[in-house]
């Protein structure tokens, strides 16, 4: 029996679900055959596929889903598996999340067709009946970049609210890619900069990996730089001496004014103005835990120790592999106070108390009074433009909102910092080990993180002598691996230099095949040589370190090829793309300078 056969397979992978599932009472459904032979059903009257040819009304589906190449399809019901079966044929390296409100439903499909090779399979996951907040965390585990979704509308009329809700957790992530996407445009080839000017920093600092459990249960403090770090920073000093101290860059100068040097700052944005924050800074004591792509005056700064996280970019992390050198993943959620509070999570330390982190602008606020944003505001005040008019224009920038703070009344927030909020309660709920207390009574609440009054930071006996001496001696750790880093740079230019040999080739064979169609000749012999071309394209170690700067493919190519004619045309619009994007890389890497020559 199909079912049997079904719950066999899910209970492989998903025994609890596998349970449920076999003891729920089966929805009222219509089992009828199509005109082409397979089944298909209806469920309140309303057929879940075609009366017809479900397979190639599924395919039809799966072809306008594959269009924009998305690394994680969303099925909304699904029914009988058609679609999931045939987007799974056309984007065999997708992930497939089936989210189901009624787990009788489902089931009931499951009554109906062996789908069970498809429930084997592990790019498959199913959210079945439960929260549908989930989706929004199961594409941050899945690390997705980019989402697709089908609905299934005979199913997802039933429970409205429940897919409503499903959809909001689909379009927030949405939201968070698509601020991605707009941000690797404006600053990918800075970071390309960066990461080649300091690659060498690769071979000599060593990586935080070397740090993990260096101090288990001892608290932290993790200072952000929001406006009520200020109310946090007179009892610091006292506290120092029962907490590791860590701090982002933009709260580093707070903490010094206060008196009071961190055991680590932590620097991976990779702009400019973010390096400004060290100015005139130094902390002797402090180690300071940075990414690879920061700007290099970073690597000047004035502190006791460096040492490396690996890098988000394939460029780096390319490096990395090559030369043994990997560092250790810190994460990050947009924001460095996200790195941070995961470096302290590596440390071992719990709890953590975040001090600074309001993620809002309490009291129309932006940051610490001696932040750089604070400062440059003050000396930039005038009288018909005083200081407060960037905090209001911070404010109107992204959408301001009301949202809950931890004190039971409401805060103003907006939609990058509510973006924060849940990389912060998906890790929380993903580390419960790592328990974690808020400062901010006007801060924005976070799911998973209470908040705590700041007397609490006095408890606890004194352990400065201790975590000083483990500093010390992670001070004294080197990297000596310059010269695999300057080998690894050789052979990624060679790399690179055939990626684009390839690619122009690839224009060269895609005009002929064009020229070929146009007499009527048989194409076929080009579009062997073509693939090949792709395949020695796919096939080389650099692809990932070019396509970093590859446009999105959707905004690339926008929808189906209606011709051959057409489909040639973009076939050498992707190939003129990998050209550029190797090019870039390689002058960058060998000359630190790029000049643009025409693709044609």
């Amino acid at each position: 029996m199909p079912l049997e056969r079904n719950l066999e397979a899910i209970g492989l992978r998903f025994p609890e679900l596998a349970r449920e599932l076999s003891a729920a009472e089966p929805a009222s459904m219509d089992t009828l055959a199509a005109a082409s032979g397979e089944p298909t059903a209806s469920i309140d009257g309303l057929l879940l596929h075609s009366r017809y040819d479900p397979r190639s009304e599924a395919d039809r589906v799966a072809s306008d889903v594959a269009a924009g190449c998305p690394d994680t399809v969303v099925l909304l019901g699904m029914g009988l598996g058609y679609v999931a079966e045939a987007v799974l044929s056309r984007l065999p390296r997708a992930r497939l999340l089936v989210a189901e409100a009624d787990a009788a439903a489902f089931a009931s499909c499951l009554r109906i067709r062996d789908i069970s090779q498809l429930l084997a399979r592990e790019e498959v996951g199913l959210l079945i009946g439960s929260d549908p907040e989930a989706l929004f965390w199961a594409f941050d585990r899945l690390d997705t970049r980019r989402v697709a979704v089908h609905e299934n509308k005979a199913l997802t009329g039933r429970k409205p609210e429940w897919y409503a809700d499903a959809k909001s957790a689909i379009e927030r992530f949405q939201g968070k890619e698509s601020i991605n996407r707009n941000t690797l445009k404006k600053f990918g080839k800075l970071w390309v900069r960066n990461l080649a000017r300091n690659a060498r920093e690769i071979g000599r600092r060593p990586g935080v990996a070397s740090l993990a459990g260096l101090f288990a249960g001892l608290p932290a403090i993790v200072c952000a730089a929001g406006p009520s770090l200020d109310d946090a920073l007179p009892f610091l000093a006292d506290a120092r001496r029962r907490a590791v101290i860590v701090t982002v860059d933009t709260a580093l100068r707070s903490l010094l004014h206060a008196g009071v040097e961190p055991d680590f700052v932590v620097v991976v944005d990779p702009q400019y103005w973010n390096a400004r924050h060290l100015d005139r800074c130094e902390s002797a004591s402090s180690i300071m835990i940075a990414e690879c792509a920061a700007w290099p005056s970073t690597f000047r700064f004035g502190c006791g120790a460096t040492y490396l996280c690996s890098s988000l970019y394939p460029l780096g992390t390319f490096l990395e592999e090559r030369t043994g050198a990997r560092k250790g993943k810190l994460g990050a959620g947009g924001s460095v106070a996200t790195t941070a509070w995961d470096f302290a999570r590596t440390l071992g330390c719990s709890p953590i108390w975040m001090a600074g982190l309001d993620l809002s602008f309490p009291d129309g606020r932006t940051h610490a009074r001696a932040s750089v944003f604070e400062q440059r505001a003050l000396t930039r005040g005038a009288r018909l433009r005083p200081a407060a008019t960037e905090g209001f224009e911070a404010m109107l920038g992204a959408g301001p909102f009301k949202a809950p703070d931890n004190s039971g009344g409401s805060t103003v927030t907006d939609k990058r910092m509510i973006l924060y909020a849940w990389w912060f309660e998906s890790r929380l709920g993903k580390h419960p080990e790592a328990v974690t207390r808020t400062l901010s009574a006007k801060g924005l609440a976070i799911p998973g993180m209470p908040f705590a009054d700041v007397s609490g930071l006095a408890a606890g006996p004194d352990v400065r002598e201790g975590i000083d001496t483990a500093l010390d001696a992670a001070k004294e750790a080197i990297e000596d691996r310059e010269r695999e880093v300057a080998a690894a740079l050789e052979g990624l230019i060679d790399l690179l230099d055939e990626m684009e040999r390839y690619s122009r080739t690839g224009l060269e064979l895609s005009a002929k095949a064009r020229e070929a169609a146009r007499r009527g000749d048989d194409v076929k012999p080009w579009l062997g040589k073509l693939d090949r071309i792709d395949g020695r394209i796919m096939g080389n170690q650099a692809k990932d370190v070019a396509g970093f700067l590859f446009p999105a493919i959707d905004e690339l190519l926008s929808g189906r090829a209606r011709s051959f004619e057409e489909s040639i045309g973009r076939s050498e619009t992707v190939y003129r793309e990998i050209a550029r994007a190797a090019a870039y890389n390689r002058e960058i890497l060998s000359t630190g300078r790029y000049t643009e020559t025409p693709v044609r």
